[in-house]
């Protein structure tokens, strides 16, 4: 009977239920229509409340790292929408981000854990660079939302779609004579970027000099 419950949990947990709820409510700028997903949260609830159950073995490594990007992002999505607008200034200051990133926790795969558990312990830990430009935090400054879910199928492409587009916007990567202007991510987390990234996607990179832009923290709320 415990068998069954989990794999009903893993099944309610499906991507592609998630991946409805992206596409309906995430615009082509990455922006959430926060209001509007308040309205209709049942379909993100379900899948938020079915990642406390354990998961069942992953077919894959590439599946495995979806289900923990998909986490990360349904959970902030999630708990912005549901406290919408009392949301919006969650990020501005300091004190607000460790409570929101630090201490306040989720229900995943059997344990309590926080959003900056969740990123550093075991998202980064599957050594992808690329999962920085994945990952969204519900901050301006932040990548954009991707409006459709991580599979096994589709990471490769996705995570590589997200790069391109993330050094494609001037406001993450902008030459200027003998400096390139990077985004915070490449100060916060330079270790887990290999030797010539950054050149691998815009080769006018190479021997500037990197200065990072400041971080917009405020939330990436559709008008």
């Amino acid at each position: 009977m415990l068998a069954f419950i989990t794999a009903l949990a893993f099944v309610l947990a499906d991507p592609a239920e998630l991946d409805r709820v992206l596409a309906q409510y995430v615009l082509a700028d990455g922006s959430v229509r926060y209001a509007a997903l308040q309205k209709d949260l049942a379909a993100l609830t379900r899948y938020v409340e079915a990642l406390a159950a354990p998961p069942p073995p992953f077919p894959s490594r590439q599946a495995e790292l979806a289900y923990w990007m998909n986490a990360y992002n349904a959970f902030v999505l999630h708990s912005m929408a549901a406290e919408y607008p009392a949301s919006k200034g969650r990020l501005a200051g300091l004190l607000g981000r460790a409570n929101y990133f630090y201490r306040r926790k989720f229900q995943i795969a059997g344990q309590s854990r926080s959003l900056a558990d969740i990123e550093n312990n075991t998202i980064r830990k599957f050594g992808e660079p690329r999962i920085h430009f994945a990952i969204v935090c519900a901050s301006k400054g932040c990548p954009w939302l991707a409006p459709q879910a991580y599979t096994g199928e589709n990471l490769e492409t996705l995570l590589e779609a997200r790069t391109r587009l993330f050094f494609s916007q001037e406001r993450n990567c902008r030459m200027e004579p003998g400096v390139v202007r990077l985004s915070a991510i490449f100060d916060w987390f330079k270790g887990d970027f290999p030797a010539g990234f950054v050149e691998r996607y815009r080769p006018e990179a190479a021997g500037r000099k990197r200065k990072f832009v400041d971080w917009d923290w405020s939330l990436n709320d559709a008008p």
